[in-house]
């Protein structure tokens, strides 16, 4: 063997030793990486003030015998009632399955992410957007993974994960198996939210359309996946219309026109508000990336040309790193504003990649470059420039207000591992600084979850479970909490509105209304509030919490103030109030009553 080949030989035994450690040494930092943020954020997943146990009640209703859509209102598709009336059934009563169902869900995410990311970026890709999932995952507020404010999100994003891997898994290997599977987790994501399996099915139409034009699959291949796709929704939604009709399950549940016209419009508008200064703001945050990505490239150059130009840029970038440190040190916040300008341009720089990779494959056998990482690369940018457009003018990241664009964040974990690692890393520099760049992303915004979750906080127990507060709001909590127990027994039916829906779990109390919750717009339905009220009195409720506070993100202010002036009205009437205790230095107010002459 010449001198040459046994460089060459020993060359790639290095590639393959690394390549080997890389494959076992990624997930399990992730795992390690996991169970850390699981137990410096234990329990303080939720928030008490917003949606938190909405879902929870709904699995619990599930559990004891009712239906969404039949038995109770529900807006999204009935994965999550069951996933979590299952999980209620198998582990009793309590906020405790829940938990364990949140916990399980969340972790094969953030596994779900890494796979994918590996697949289109290599083990250093897949931890990247991992950890970047993981820290959001964990977090501590109602949008975590683990207990957020709606289940149908994240099995949304576990769905479309799933469809993503056994395409990719089809792509590779094409077995009709797979192609099956890709069209089952299809048909499940139409079971979550809207958003996901839009943004499933378009990338699904797209990616079938460039085979079906390049003639990789035909007729049997079209209908190994459309058919699961279809038949899966077709038969669950269809099992729910023999026993409600039509109009009741579409536009008083998944598409509920009363609520959509009194409030619910007003949230969706601040997400899509699809004015033009709304775009303005989004192509500024992209163009503003897009220089950042060009500086970058352009010091790989200058790194890969001249090494005392590379002594320089590796300098100052040390020295700017070391600024950015200190300036999140001291005023984190600001890197939480930061951050808005990392993650603000996605829904736009994923339609304009999508756009991209669509007219470069435009053609058949336009390039013979079409291979599985590719395929799998396009469909979860249309996957992506899909869901994040629902959301487009709040796509940010351990924001000052936690925004849906978190749910979202796992595809665009794995979107910007494969632009920064792959696309856009024509040398082995260019690879290095993206992944930098991605290990700063990963640090700050981990770095954003650790403190919020150091934040002192108080326990609310309860007879189901308990739950994190901060500690100025704790006496509020546990005052309802014992108004709750004292005057009332386990399963007794208590009024606790608008929100307040742990409450029930906690307490293990019963809602005597079929409305899981009172939001504003949910009793907009001429009649509704009278029905409410007859409900109430038919199960004897002797007590009744109410949070008196504003909603301006439906464009209204507090309960029985403007909406749902009768249902309060008769309760002012029916009840006494015992005590009004204001929660913590913020602007609600917790009103205690109990039945008048009980």
């Amino acid at each position: 063997m010449s001198t040459q080949a046994a460089h060459v030989e020993a060359r790639q035994a290095v590639r393959l030793r690394a390549v080997v450690t890389a494959a076992w040494f990624a997930p399990v930092a992730l795992g390690v990486l996991s169970l850390a943020l699981v137990l410096v954020t234990w329990n303080t997943w939720g928030n008490p003030a917003s949606d938190t146990g909405y879902d929870t009640l709904a699995g619990v209703r599930v559990a004891h015998g009712s239906l969404p859509y039949v038995d109770f209102p529900y807006y999204y598709g009935p994965l999550a009632p069951f996933g979590l009336g299952l999980a209620s059934l198998l582990g009793g009563a309590g906020m405790w399955p829940s938990i364990g169902f949140g916990l399980v869900i969340a972790l094969a995410i953030v596994f779900a992410t890494y796979e994918l990311a590996r697949s289109v970026a290599g083990p250093l890709g897949g931890f990247l957007a991992g950890a970047l999932t993981a820290a959001v995952a964990f977090s501590p507020n109602e949008l975590s993974f683990v207990n957020p404010h709606t289940t149908s999100a994240t099995l949304g994003v576990l769905t479309a994960l799933g469809f993503l891997l056994c395409l990719r898994r089809y792509a590779a290997s094409p077995r009709l198996g797979w192609l099956v599977a890709t069209g089952s987790w299809a048909g499940l994501s139409a079971l979550t939210r809207y958003e996901f399996a839009a943004a499933v099915f378009v990338a699904a139409a797209v990616w079938l359309a460039l085979r079906v034009r390049d003639k990789t699959a035909g007729r049997r291949e079209v209908a190994a996946l459309v058919a699961p796709a279809v038949a899966i929704p077709a038969v669950v939604y269809g099992a729910f219309l023999s026993a409600v009709s039509f109009h009741q399950l579409m536009f008083e549940n998944l598409y509920p026109t009363d609520f959509l016209n009194s409030t619910g419009k007003v949230v969706l508008r601040s997400r899509m508000p699809w004015t033009i200064s709304s775009f303005v703001s989004l192509g500024g945050k992209l163009v503003l990336y897009a220089l950042g990505v060009a500086a970058l490239l352009l010091a790989a150059r200058l790194l890969d040309r001249d090494r005392r130009t590379r002594r320089v840029l590796i300098a100052v970038g040390v020295l700017a790193g070391v600024v950015v440190l200190a300036v999140s040190i001291k005023d984190p916040e600001a890197l939480r504003h930061v951050l808005e300008f990392a993650y603000g341009w996605i829904p736009a720089g994923a339609v304009l990649v999508a756009v991209v990779l669509l007219w470069r494959y435009r053609k058949p056998g336009s390039s013979s470059n079409w291979n599985t990482a590719v395929q799998t690369a396009l469909a979860l940018t249309v996957a992506l420039a899909v869901v994040a457009a629902t959301t487009y003018n709040g796509f940010f990241i351990e924001a000052f207000m936690p925004q849906m664009a978190v749910y979202v964040l796992p595809l665009a974990a794995a979107f910007l591992a494969w632009l920064h690692l792959r696309a856009l890393a024509p040398s082995r520099t260019a690879f290095a600084l993206g992944a930098v760049w991605l290990s700063c992303l990963v640090a700050a915004t981990t770095g954003l979850v650790l403190k919020d979750a150091s934040a002192e906080t108080a326990t609310i127990h309860g007879a189901g479970g308990s739950i994190a507060v901060r500690p100025a709001d704790a006496p509020a909590y546990r005052a309802a909490v014992a108004a709750i127990e004292r005057n009332t027994r386990p399963g007794d039916a208590v009024l606790l509105a608008p929100q307040l829906t742990w409450l029930y779990t906690l307490t293990e109390r019963t809602n005597p209304l079929p409305e899981l919750s009172l939001l504003p717009g949910v009793l907009a339905k001429p009649g509704s509030e009278t029905r409410a009220i007859e409900r109430l009195k038919a199960a004897n409720v002797r007590l009744v919490v109410t949070d008196i506070h504003p909603f301006p993100a439906y464009g209204v202010g507090s309960f029985g103030g403007s909406f749902d002036r009768a249902l309060a009205g008769w309760i002012d009437r029916s009840f006494t109030r015992v005590s009004s205790l204001r929660v913590g230095d913020t602007d609600a107010t917790l009103e205690i009553r109990t039945r008048t002459g009980s």
